[in-house]
């Protein structure tokens, strides 16, 4: 794999931006501990109300255009007025929230995890890729054009929920907000992608792709439970609650959801269908649709392709079980955690589930759920923008469309949106983001930072500005 900065194209562009600021904003957005539980009570809101402070102080020209308003509890909408009209606006999105340190790790950082510091090339802590990179970027290019005496002919939305790491409630009272005022959006930029990698996992080798997400998979935790007597473990007759339980999830796993070829990685392959030279994937690809299946089947055979071609199954959690080992646990409960392939349906998986357990003993319940979401256009204004955008200062890279197996705050939009896209134009290194996302160090480089700065101007430039 090539370095990630390899890849850096015109990094001469706005030769007076000022990074070294620009990094030192972000430093101290770091420094706010802005974690959001899904219980208020443990959440102190103090930091989010830092970060506001932080942002009013440092983007004077956006303050100035703007206007500034506080959504639900702490999301944050700031409208930049464009002068024309019939123009629909566009929306730059990020969250601010960060997950909190796993604890007993703390001391695994090389730089504490809210320390913001500015050492070795990068800027430390949590929140530089998963996301205030994308929240503080958006802001550096607005205020860019802003100082620069540029003014906006379609609007210009940012929007950054306070929850999407829990709850999601910051980005469905944005969306509905703007619904509510008769707002729909020409395209939305969510986080997403994010990452350069090597085509060989499409048989692509000697090609380096950046997938941009059109949609996201849907999400379920689906609780499964199993009432008992307990008693004795001397006289188990009709089995215990637990070998019940256990029967029940391995019946389920061992009846996967069909794999196929959903629409979007159709989109894929052909895409990277020029690029593909290893087989047998080179002569499946001179027709895609005919020869669905049999890309599928090779998809789910890799480990990092498999999530994108079906419904994926993961048993996460059990609880009930007895506490000494000759007792008979009673009452037990286990949740199963679903990522919904695009084309199916939450009735659909709880058929599948129900069919493959085969025991009405088990109940079934939904913790939460929700379907895939909608996929976004590729034929309109955003993903052309975008992508134009993108392979300006990213040299030598296919564009992808592709989907996210996990899930963002994009798709609430899609009620006045039909081009949500996820990308982020801040690359990190395939290692960066497998330690840091969620994970120990966090971090971005200096260069990568300003680069994607220097890709939200662009595009907001030639978007909003000159549209």
């Amino acid at each position: 794999m090539k370095d990630i900065l390899d890849f850096f194209a015109h990094e001469d562009d706005f030769p007076d931006l000022d990074s070294t600021g620009a990094a030192k904003r972000l430093s101290r957005a770091i420094q706010c501990r802005t974690i959001n539980c899904a219980d208020h009570s443990l959440t102190d809101f103090g930091e989010f109300d830092k970060l506001h402070t932080l942002i009013r102080e440092s983007y004077p020209h956006v303050m100035a255009a703007g206007t500034f308003e506080v959504i639900g509890h702490h999301s944050l909408l700031i409208t930049l007025p464009g002068s024309d009209a019939s123009l629909r606006p566009c929306l730059f999105m990020s969250h601010q929230d960060v997950v909190p340190v796993v604890e007993g790790t703390e001391d695994d950082w090389t730089h504490p995890a809210f320390s913001g510091a500015i050492a070795d090339g990068y800027i430390w802590g949590r929140g530089t890729l998963d996301i205030k990179n994308q929240v503080f970027g958006c802001l550096e290019a607005a205020e860019y054009l802003l100082a620069h005496g540029k003014t906006f002919a379609r609007t210009v939305y940012l929007s950054f929920g306070d929850d999407e790491e829990t709850l999601n409630l910051g980005a469905r009272a944005l969306a509905e907000t703007l619904q509510s005022r008769g707002v729909t959006l020409e395209f939305v930029l969510d986080e997403g992608g994010g990452k350069i990698e090597n085509g060989a996992l499409y048989g692509a080798p000697d090609t380096y792709l950046s997938p941009v997400d059109l949609m996201e998979k849907g999400y379920a935790d689906l609780e499964l439970s199993v009432k008992s007597r307990g008693g004795h473990s001397s006289r188990p007759f009709g089995g215990t609650s637990l070998g019940h339980l256990s029967q029940a999830i391995a019946r389920m796993v061992e009846n996967p959801f069909p794999v196929k070829l959903t629409p979007v990685m159709v989109g894929a392959f052909k895409a990277l269908a020029p690029y593909i030279t290893e087989e047998p994937l080179r002569s499946l690809v001179r027709d895609v649709e005919g020869n669905a299946d049999a890309i599928a089947r090779i998809c789910a055979q890799r480990r990092e392709l498999f999530p994108f071609v079906t419904t994926t199954i993961a048993p996460t959690v059990i609880r009930g079980s007895s506490a000494a080992c000759n007792v008979m646990p009673q009452d037990m409960s286990a949740v199963v955690n679903f990522r919904i392939a695009e084309g199916e349906t939450v009735e659909e998986l709880l058929s599948h589930v129900r069919a493959a357990i085969g025991d009405e003993t088990v109940s079934l319940r939904f913790l939460q759920a929700n379907d895939p979401s909608a996929t976004a256009r590729t034929d309109g204004y955003g993903y052309a923008r975008l992508t134009e955008a993108m392979g300006r200062y990213f040299q030598d890279v296919v564009f992808v469309p592709s989907l996210t197996a996990g899930a963002t705050d994009a798709h609430h939009y899609e009620i006045i949106c039909d081009t949500c896209l996820r990308c982020s134009p801040f690359m990190a290194s395939p290692e960066d983001v497998a330690r840091g996302v969620h994970g120990t160090d966090e971090r971005i480089s200096l260069r990568s930072y300003a680069q994607g700065i220097r890709v939200l101007i662009h595009l907001m430039d030639t978007a909003a500005v000159h549209p």
